[in-house]
């Protein structure tokens, strides 16, 4: 299946942009190109994190793994329209759902 992908501007994305600048062609490349694939050949990585929800749509998770770095994105996917719309380096997941909870980015 063919995605769109869009990368939402907000204050969150230009945050963490601005913090892990070094990163940021790799990790728009993972985003564009290997979400994608993750989705439609090993869906067993992406999990949704927990209850969370955005506009009523359930918050996926996964993780973006670059050079020496790790990071957790969250994004919505509806058909095959996908929103990302939060990355961190807090990997760990119910540190991460928590650190999301905390957002004006969820219901």
């Amino acid at each position: 299946m063919e995605f769109k992908i869009t990368i939402e501007e907000n204050r969150y994305i230009e945050k963490f942009f601005k913090q892990f600048a070094q990163y940021e062609e790799e990790i728009r490349d993972n985003i564009y190109n290997k979400l994608p694939d993750i989705i439609n050949n090993r869906p067993y990585k992406i999990k949704p994190a927990y209850h969370l929800k955005r506009e009523n749509h359930t918050i996926f998770e996964y993780k973006i793994i670059v050079k020496n770095a790790n990071f957790r994105a969250a994004y919505t996917q509806i058909d095959n329209y996908i929103n990302l719309f939060f990355i961190t380096d807090t990997t760990i997941k119910r540190e991460f759902v928590s650190l999301l909870e905390r957002t004006n980015l969820v219901d």
